[in-house]
């Protein structure tokens, strides 16, 4: 009973080590940190948008600027005269795609003959990210990031309604490019970080 009870607190002290230094592994590494450079202050200025989504640099340049401040590592500033360098982003293309699963209505009264209706979108989004020394066209840092995720088209239920709702249509877009811009963004300035 002693030797069971010896090789429990031996298999849980060790579990209770590893996680002490994976822990503090992790923390070592995090805090020592840096953007490529060792730059401190950032200037975002606001996205180009090379797609035909209007409105989608401003989500972009938002959430970018929110991981920035939630840095310990680097500073943004509005002004360039107070920056060491510039992080520009572009959004290359936006489509958005009709996925493959869709309902064919057929011998229904409450829909034109053979009407085909998608239920679910896709998304998907590129986006290239470049920090520039300021005063130069030293690039530091560059990266490219697609990612696509769906979301529901507009669902009719009802036998009385035979049109879909246009504004829940775009408001179901838009939610997800705020979704999208948030991890892309998130994932590109932990790459920076890294300098990967």
């Amino acid at each position: 009973m002693k030797n069971k009870f010896s090789l429990l607190f031996l298999i849980i002290t060790a579990s209770v080590i590893q996680i002490i230094f994976s822990g503090c592994a992790h923390k070592l590494s995090f805090e020592h940190s840096s953007l490529p450079g060792n730059i401190k202050t950032i200037q975002i200025p606001l996205f180009k948008n090379d797609s035909t989504e209007v409105g989608a640099e401003t989500v972009f340049t938002n959430s970018l600027k929110t991981e920035a401040l939630r840095s310990k590592f680097v500073h943004l500033k509005n002004e360039v005269a107070d920056v060491e360098a510039i992080l520009q982003g572009r959004i290359s293309s936006i489509e958005v795609l009709a996925d493959e699963s869709v309902i064919e209505a057929k011998n229904t009264k409450y829909l034109p003959k053979e009407t085909v209706l998608a239920t679910r979108y896709t998304v998907k989004v590129s986006v290239e990210l470049n920090l520039i020394k300021k005063g130069s066209t030293e690039v530091l840092w560059q990266g490219a990031f697609q990612q696509a995720t769906n979301y529901l088209a507009p669902q009719i239920t009802l036998p009385v309604i035979n049109t879909a709702n246009a504004l829940y249509n775009q408001s179901a877009k838009r939610q997800t490019l705020e979704i999208l811009s948030k991890e892309m963004m998130q994932a590109a300035f932990d790459r920076m970080l890294e300098n990967f």
